[in-house]
């Protein structure tokens, strides 16, 4: 009889050690998935990053943006389109057309295109210098006038004065860009002669 009780504790015993060696195997594998995880996760976190300072409040309405908002995405857009290398440009005009006016897009992406196109041609880069901005609420345009200035390789190869305008169209609370041309500091906005607002 103390020999069955002795047998039986010991089986016990011998059940007890396998189920805590299949526990610590089973926490081993759990730790390892996790840790997998975790070094996954690492460095997955998104910061949202503000300007350094903020000195003009914006506002969109049902139909309306504020003058602020047209003259700082005007001048993106300007510098999207403008400040161009040939190594940047291809980058640029995809997230430039990204916001065109879907009924525009056609038309800028073979403008956008054909500028990209010139400046791989001639390895040429241009660089926009914004000097005043004219902004005409009521029709969604901002005139950008400034100092376009070329390089071609390491060397200037112009300067000019120019003006630029950026024509939007305001879509279901979304800021669209449906134009983008040269114009002139006499006529900034290239309305028909006599047609200026």
């Amino acid at each position: 009889m103390l020999f069955k009780k002795y047998l039986s504790e010991m089986d016990n015993a011998n059940r007890e050690i396998r189920f805590m060696r299949l526990l610590v195997a089973g926490l081993a594998v759990l730790t390892l998935i996790e840790g997998v995880a975790m070094a996954k996760l690492a460095g997955s976190e998104r910061i949202v990053l503000v300007p350094p300072e903020i000195t003009r409040s914006f506002w969109v309405s049902g139909n309306a943006v504020s003058r602020e908002y047209l003259e700082e995405m005007a001048y993106w857009y300007a510098g999207l389109a403008l400040n161009v290398t040939p190594a940047v440009s291809d980058y640029q005009n995809k997230l430039f057309l990204k916001y065109a006016a879907p009924s525009e897009y056609g038309r800028l992406q073979a403008e956008m295109g054909a500028r990209a196109e010139f400046l791989k041609k001639n390895n040429a880069a241009t660089q926009f210098s914004v000097r005043n901005v004219t902004t005409d609420e009521k029709n969604l345009r901002v005139a950008l006038s400034g100092t376009l200035v070329t390089w071609t390789s390491d060397k200037k190869a112009g300067e000019r004065n120019a003006t630029y305008l950026v024509g939007f169209k305001f879509m279901n609370g979304k800021l669209y860009v449906s134009d983008f041309k040269e114009t002139s500091d006499k006529n900034p906005f290239g309305d028909p002669a006599g047609s200026q607002p």
